[in-house]
């Protein structure tokens, strides 16, 4: 079963066994809707536990969350470094959307045929989604993920095509 990291614990956040989670999730308020199940890497022995949710906020680059399985602090002060999952559904995404980790890995071929990189890194600036490309050798490169660039997406084959504007290499 593969998973999709929602956030990494940092601690607790009150009596309650509320956690306070650093987030790296898009869409928190999709993915810890009250009665919704998602899934715990214990920091120390790394077994996945499923945690259902019973309340949400977000505050900035933190979400807090309480669970129906952790009642006190003590038992959310256990968890610091634990990371919080959901089971990756590529099903859900509509067409010409990824998950980023599926992105990274992937080899960068331009027009002509020849192997660039790979994708080391995505990154979200405001103004759109970056790839960061690893060259052998040579310093990274970054490409916007826009359809200008990117000619076509094969994560089964962790291949993307794309169009090399003058500058970008």
């Amino acid at each position: 079963m593969e998973y999709l990291d929602l956030g990494y614990i940092t601690g607790s956040f009150s009596l309650d066994g509320t956690l306070k989670v650093k987030s790296m999730t898009n869409h928190p308020e999709l993915r810890y809707q009250t009665g919704k199940n998602v899934f715990l890497q214990n920091p120390k022995t790394a077994v996945i536990s499923k945690l259902t949710v019973i309340s949400y906020r977000s505050s900035g680059d933190f979400d807090f969350v309480k669970f129906q399985e952790i009642e006190t602090k003590e038992q959310a002060d256990e968890l610091k470094g634990g990371t919080l999952k959901v089971i990756k559904n590529r099903e859900e995404l509509e067409k010409g959307h990824y998950y980023f980790s599926d992105l990274v890995g992937c080899q960068i071929i331009e027009e002509q045929g020849n192997i660039l990189g790979v994708v080391s890194q995505v990154e979200e600036f405001p103004a759109q989604i970056t790839l960061r490309v690893k060259r052998q050798g040579k310093a990274d490169f970054f490409i916007p993920f826009l359809k200008e660039f990117i000619l076509e997406v094969d994560i089964s084959n962790k291949k993307i095509n794309i169009r090399v504007m003058e500058g970008m290499l």
